[in-house]
């Protein structure tokens, strides 16, 4: 099943997605489940977040829920329905820079006249 909201959002947002769409291969669709399926795994959304996760009745904080999905599993937002495409039909490709989030390493940009790069580990 595809879930197909209509998303109303500030036309800076719309600028923005406009412009990642004529910048890349991406479509605007792909672009937003992108944004999606990233920001469960982001802290500055959990911490966006928390603020409503509030139980009224019980009068305490409720967890968040976690997501059913991994980093790696690059066909949730490329593709518009993964389950019936089934899992060969995209090429699960993680994204180093996610990959490295994921297993909590990190990397350090300084700028000294250039850009260097420093990879712990």
């Amino acid at each position: 099943m595809v879930y197909r909201p209509t998303v109303r959002y500030h036309d800076v947002f719309k600028k923005y997605v406009d412009d990642l769409n004529k910048m890349t291969s991406l479509d605007r669709n792909q672009i937003l489940r992108a944004a999606l399926f990233t920001a469960a795994f982001s802290p500055q959304f959990q911490q966006l977040m928390k603020p409503y996760f509030y139980d009224q009745e019980e009068g305490v904080d409720v967890p968040l829920p976690q997501p059913k999905w991994s980093l790696r599993e690059a066909k949730y937002w490329m593709e518009q329905n993964a389950e019936i495409y089934g899992q060969n039909a995209v090429k699960d490709v993680p994204t180093s820079a996610l990959e490295s989030q994921e297993q909590g390493r990190r990397i350090e940009v300084k700028n000294r006249g250039g850009i260097s790069l420093s990879f712990p580990g």
